[in-house]
Order: C-alpha cells, then sequence, then structure tokens
C-alpha cells in the first residue's frame, strides 16, 4: 500500500467515523472533506478543478433539477387527491389497506424524488389509519418500504439511481436509460411486497391504537387555562417574579389577553386582572398552585383519557422536515415561540417522549413535535416547508388548474429521456418550465431544493474520485478479484451489494453509492465482467435500507408520527434486507449478466 493510498483510506476511515457518530451535520462533514482532499490534492493527485467537480457534476445537477420538478407536481395537489382516494377506497382489511398505500405510492415513486412522495402521503396514511380505526405503526413502515421498492423502477425514482448512472458515465461507461433496470426494479418490487403482505406483516408492530394524539405522547401533566382573579398577588407581577416554576413546577406556556396570545418571550410579560394563562403542572400541585396565587380553572384541560375533545383543535403534530432550520438548533436558540407563535409540549425523539427541559433539547430530522397554538398560528405552522405535518392539508392550498401542465412537463422529461436525450438536459428544462408555466414560483424553486444533498455530494464525490486516483479503489478490487478465486463471479456481486447496504444504514445512501460504484467498476474490470453490473449492485443495495429508522430518509420521516422504536425497524426490515441481499444479485445475474 502506497503512503497515497492510505492517506485516501485515512480520510475515509475519518469521514466514515463522522457519518456514524453524527458528529456534525452530514453535508458539513462532506463539505469538510472537499477542504481536506483541497488541501493534499498535490500528494492524492487529485487538481483543486477536480476537488471542486462534486458542484458541477452532472449528476448533482440532475438531482438538483429533480427536487424542483418533484416540488411542481407537489404544488398541484394532485398526490394529495390520489391519496384523498386512497383513504376512500382502503377499506378495513388490512391487506386491502396495504395494497392501496401500495398501488399509490409506487407509481408516484417511480416518477418523482420517493422521499417527497412519502412527506406528502404520511398524512393521508394516518387519516386512513384513523378512520378504520388501525394503528399507524401497522401502515407507515410499509409505506416507507414500497416508495424505496419503486424507486428502483426508474432512473429518476431515487437520487441514488441517478448519481450511480452519473458516476459510471464519469467512468467512460455508458449511463442508464429510463427504464434499462426496470424489469429488475418491477421484480424486486414484487418480492418486497410479498414479504410485506405475508412475514412482514405479522413483525409490524401495532403502536398507537388509541389514536387520539395528546393520548399518545402520555401528558400525565395537566395542561390547564388558568385565570388571573382580581385580588391575586400575581397582578403586576411579571412571569419570573411570580416563582411559578421555582415554588409549584409549573410553566407557562401561554398569556391570552383580552382574546388576544400575547407575543413571546413571556417571562417579563407583567400580569394583569383576567389574564389566562396556560400552563403545565403536575396535578397533585394543582390545588395548592389556586388557593396560594389567586387562580381560578376555567376550563379544566386535563390530558388523560377523559377529556380530550376540548384540546384537539389546538394541538397539531409535525415531523420536523430534512429542510428545517431547526435542524441541530433548540427550542431556545432557535427562538420557537417568537418564530410560529406556538409552543412546543413534548417531543419525540428516537421511539421515547420527552416532556421536561424541551427548550434545551437538540433537534434532528424526523423528530416529532406535539405543537400546542392558536387555529392562526397552527395554520402557519402547516404552509412551513421545514415541516412535515402529520394530517391532511387543504385542497384550496394547491394550484389544481396547473395539474394538467405539471404532468405534462414530467411526462415530457420522463419520454424525452426514455429516447435518448439525457436526464440530464430534459430535468433542466423542465424544472425551468415548472417555474414558467405558474406550477412552481421562483420563492418555491429556492425551497425544494435539498442543499443538504447538493453539498453533500458536492464534498462526497470528490472522495471517491481520490480512491480512484490513488488507486485505493483497484486495491479493494484486487481483494474481490482473490475472493474470486474461492467463490463464483455472482457471489462477489452479492458482496457488493451487502457492503454498500452497510454503508448506507451508517451513513448516507449516496456517499454509499460515491464510495461503492468506483470499486464496483473497477472490481468488474479485474474479473473481466460487465462493471455495469456491479454499478447496479451498488445502486439498488443503496436504496434498500430497512433495518434502521436512520438509514434512509423515508424511514426517518415515518419513525415519529408511527410511534415506532428503533428495534421496530430492526425486526420487520432486518430480515427484508437479507432476502433483498440474496435475491438482487441474482435478479441482476439472470435478467442483466455479468
Amino acid at each position: 500500500m502506497t503512503p497515497e493510498i492510505a492517506l485516501a483510506f485515512a480520510i475515509l476511515i475519518g469521514a466514515l467515523i463522522a457519518f456514524v457518530l453524527d458528529i456534525a451535520p452530514i453535508d458539513f462533514v462532506a463539505f469538510s472533506i472537499m477542504g481536506l482532499i483541497l488541501l493534499l490534492g498535490p500528494i492524492l493527485g487529485v487538481s483543486p478543478q477536480e476537488a471542486v467537480s462534486g458542484f458541477s457534476n452532472p449528476a448533482t445537477i440532475t438531482i438538483l433539477a429533480m427536487f424542483i420538478l418533484s416540488a411542481g407536481i407537489y404544488r398541484t395537489g394532485i398526490i394529495n387527491r390520489l391519496a384523498h382516494h386512497m383513504v376512500r377506497i382502503s377499506g378495513k382489511n388490512e391487506t386491502k389497506q396495504l395494497l392501496t398505500i401500495l398501488f399509490v405510492v409506487g407509481p408516484i415513486s417511480a416518477f418523482i424524488n420517493n422521499t417527497a412522495a412519502v412527506a406528502i402521503l404520511i398524512p393521508s396514511v394516518i387519516t386512513m389509519a384513523r378512520e378504520h380505526r388501525v394503528a399507524p405503526s401497522k401502515l407507515l413502515i410499509p409505506l416507507s418500504y414500497f416508495s424505496q421498492f419503486a424507486g428502483a423502477i426508474t432512473l429518476i425514482g431515487t437520487a441514488t439511481n441517478v448519481l450511480a448512472s452519473g458516476l459510471a458515465a464519469g467512468a467512460g461507461y455508458e449511463p442508464f436509460g429510463m427504464f434499462e433496470f426496470s424489469h429488475i426494479g418491477v421484480l424486486i418490487l414484487i418480492t418486497g411486497t410479498a414479504y410485506l403482505l405475508t412475514i412482514g406483516r405479522k413483525l409490524l408492530p401495532r403502536h398507537r391504537v388509541e389514536i387520539e394524539i395528546a393520548k399518545d405522547y402520555r401528558m400525565t401533566e395537566y395542561l390547564t387555562d388558568l385565570i388571573v382573579l382580581p385580588d391575586s398577588p400575581l397582578v403586576g407581577k411579571t412571569v419570573v417574579e411570580t416563582r411559578l416554576r421555582q415554588k409549584f413546577d409549573t410553566h407557562v406556556l401561554e398569556i391570552l389577553r383580552n382574546g388576544d396570545t400575547l407575543p413571546h418571550p413571556l417571562h417579563n410579560k407583567v400580569l394583569q386582572a383576567q389574564d389566562i394563562l396556560f400552563v403545565k403542572t403536575q396535578s397533585d400541585k394543582l390545588v395548592g398552585l389556586q388557593k396560594a396565587n389567586g387562580l381560578a380553572i376555567e376550563p379544566e384541560m386535563r390530558l388523560c383519557d377523559d377529556d380530550l375533545e376540548s384540546i384537539s383543535r389546538g394541538l397539531l403534530e409535525v415531523v420536523i422536515g430534512p429542510t428545517s432550520d431547526l435542524i441541530g438548533g433548540t427550542l431556545e436558540n432557535t427562538n420557537f415561540r417568537y418564530h410560529y407563535n406556538c409552543t412546543v409540549i413534548a417531543i419525540r425523539k428516537h421511539g421515547a417522549v420527552i416532556r421536561e427541559r424541551l427548550g434545551r433539547v437538540t433537534l434532528h430530522f424526523g423528530d416529532t413535535l406535539l405543537l400546542r397554538g392558536s387555529k392562526q398560528a397552527l395554520a402557519q405552522i402547516k404552509r412551513e416547508p421545514g415541516f412535515i405535518v402529520t394530517e391532511e392539508p387543504k385542497m384550496e392550498e394547491f394550484r389544481a388548474n396547473k395539474t394538467g401542465v405539471a404532468l405534462a412537463i414530467i411526462g415530457g422529461v420522463v419520454i424525452l429521456a426514455a429516447i435518448g436525450y439525457p436526464i440530464l438536459v430534459t430535468a433542466i428544462v423542465g424544472s425551468v418550465l415548472m417555474v414558467m408555466t405558474g406550477c412552481l414560483k421562483v420563492n418555491e424553486l429556492h425551497e425544494a431544493i435539498r442543499w443538504d444533498v447538493i453539498f453533500l455530494l458536492a464534498g462526497i464525490i470528490p472522495l471517491g474520485l481520490a480512491l480512484q486516483k490513488t488507486g485505493g479503489a483497484q486495491l479493494l478490487a484486487s481483494l474481490a478479484t482473490h475472493s474470486a478465486n474461492y467463490v463464483p463471479p455472482l457471489v462477489v456481486l452479492g458482496v457488493v451489494y451487502l457492503v454498500t447496504v452497510l454503508l448506507a444504514e451508517f451513513i448516507s445512501h449516496s456517499a454509499a453509492v460515491v464510495l461503492m460504484v468506483p470499486v464496483g467498476i473497477a472490481t468488474g474490470n479485474a474479473l473481466g465482467l460487465d462493471p455495469r453490473a456491479f454499478v447496479l449492485a451498488s445502486m439498488f443495495a443503496a436504496s434498500m435500507s430497512f433495518s434502521t429508522p436512520v438509514g434512509y430518509q423515508t424511514n426517518t420521516m415515518v419513525y415519529g408520527p408511527g410511534g415506532y422504536k428503533f428495534l421496530d425497524f430492526t425486526r420487520v426490515g432486518a430480515p427484508l434486507g437479507l432476502l433483498m441481499a440474496v435475491v438482487t444479485p441474482i435478479y441482476i445475474y439472470l435478467f442483466w449478466g455479468l
């Protein structure tokens, strides 16, 4: 091993450690890797132009355009209309419900970004569960998995497909056509569906049988409206001066005065007679709180099994989306109350419900927040692009009159790409048309782009290039070549698939593709086999992360709303992952060839 190869592997190992330990946001880690490769470029044999080539890589630009196309389709509301019909026709039979979800999310995920499809369909699947008294946990993992299966059918089904095709083209091979591997993708979809309808369905957990949102968060505290009486000793004092938190473990969440909610922060607000304080306190301290402070309860709103309807209008459950500005911050340092004029009363993180010291909790993509606020504040939250709301949006929020135009644009992108036009060209032209025709506004275009993904690709692609330039990819390929003396090439193909899956489970699936495609190409060349078959193995593997809620973004999205525990994904997804690790290389071997 040369010093250059050792240095490239050291950067790779450091990147993997940073990704797994979540030391910093994944896009920043990738950007830092790019900076390191720029610095060490003369040793690694990577020029400055090559070190920043991730930004100009056709795959990166194509993926950026696909985000815009997906947003254009979303803004017309067509997916929500399909979802509404899905709820209506699903029926009470669980198998029929799963098939209905498949027939809706499958075609959508095959032709637009599957992450966007799941984000749109989560509220409708929860509505389906509510109407048919089914636990959402029985339906949301299948929603995520179905989208992953279907994303393998076309070139534009997932970002990793586009990325793998672009990397293959960059290595001098033909990029994949729009439907070139669809026959294998369909077989993957059929296999995965058969598993979920049989073995997988029995392994799915049954959480949140009772749908009421407040009950689900197990709020044993009182959330109570307290009226400040005229003779109360609190009159004329600020919230801090009342010392309610220190004396009675009582938190003032909102203050209502003359029908209006006072803006945050509240600690310096001077209380007046007839103010209504919305507080969180313990039930055993409520009587003493009233007597000592001249307060009256009207109405009482205890969050328990007996009384939920009175507060349901003021509660909203949201998932922090991948584009949210809250990621990496806390409720305190992001001034959540001030910006959104509502209060977080519980957080679901990694399957656990947090109800204390919420302001200090570091927020991540996929965390679920239980919000309490006015109708106006919650309505504004629903329009925020950084949140995935777990209830269905109103159809008037969409541009239904642009549905035909948006579908025509997507159809044109797909058809032109299928007959041979570069997907880079068709996707960019389609994105421009989405804005020019009014399907998407310019400000929505900026919001649609997943900049974290773009920076991730821009940082990771040079690392893959460094592995190639130094000979690191060829070194790994030579190990696979030696193993071929003892096992058939099909097994080597399976190993490439399995290593990619493992990487995708613990780091980004896009990063896994960038790292493994050069190794797969080098392995194919070393064995005298079709390198594109090994590219396919890595491409499919990166889109099939089932065993953890953090391995794939759609898993993370359904984690909170489904009330899942981490091991729920392992119990359902690990057998599925092993099944796919066996059958996918076989499908590639039989229907593509080595």
